[in-house]
């Protein structure tokens, strides 16, 4: 049998917040360019307002997808440092 026990022992409370707030971070620095680009720069008047829409888009889920590849980052961390 393995010395570590079959549950990892949690970690404090604040580094899960510090987690989330990092998350939370990502989510509204990314949403903020999102939104500058859908609503602000499209709505402008400017030349090629469909490219602008669609840009503003591709933010938004950049922002969700690079939040998920933190989430995996900090399981993958969190999984090397129990075994």
């Amino acid at each position: 049998m393995s010395d570590k026990a079959s549950i990892p022992q949690p970690q404090a409370v604040s580094s899960y917040i510090e987690d989330g707030a990092r998350i939370a971070a990502i989510l509204i620095i990314w949403g903020v360019i999102s939104a500058v680009f859908t609503y602000g720069v499209s709505d402008l008047g400017l030349p090629f307002e469909q490219l602008w829409l669609q840009l503003g888009q591709v933010f938004a889920v950049t922002g969700v997808l690079n939040a998920v590849l933190y989430l995996l980052y900090r399981a993958t961390d969190y999984w090397h440092n129990t075994v």
